[in-house]
């Protein structure tokens, strides 16, 4: 089993946390997070995650293999430079948010929506550069 949790940091970020049961490190899609992921020392989550990986992980993987924290983030927004190297993402979109969203290039902003309950997330269009 795999639990998720999304929360903010110090410096206001949004980060996938998660907790990954040994039976499962055989997944290619597991291997992939590990790789990916920072491992942490303490607490009940043991992995840091890129945020980018919460959609495959919840659309790939079993339901019943998946569990989202109820006291994570409900929905956050993000977007990510050119080239999806970097994800930017943040609860609210303030003057520094859009002033990074500016220097990468205005790309499109989207709005994540995480139903804990039925273990579902939806990403929709938020916001797009008029020209």
């Amino acid at each position: 089993m795999i639990r998720l949790k999304i929360e903010k940091d110090k410096k206001q970020n949004v980060i996938l946390k998660a907790a990954i049961k040994k039976e499962l490190f055989d997944n290619q899609i597991i291997k992939r997070l590990i790789i990916e992921g920072k491992k942490l020392k303490t607490g009940q989550f043991n992995y840091q995650l890129p945020i980018r990986y919460l959609l495959p992980v919840v659309n790939n993987l079993d339901k019943k293999l998946v569990r989202i924290d109820k006291r994570s983030i409900n929905s956050f927004i993000e977007f990510s430079d050119e080239y999806d190297k970097n994800y930017y993402c943040t609860t609210e979109a303030n003057f520094k948010y859009m002033k990074k969203w500016r220097e990468v290039g205005c790309p499109k902003i989207y709005r994540i929506d995480i139903d804990c309950e039925g273990i579902e997330v939806v990403k929709t269009l938020a916001f797009e550069r008029r020209l």
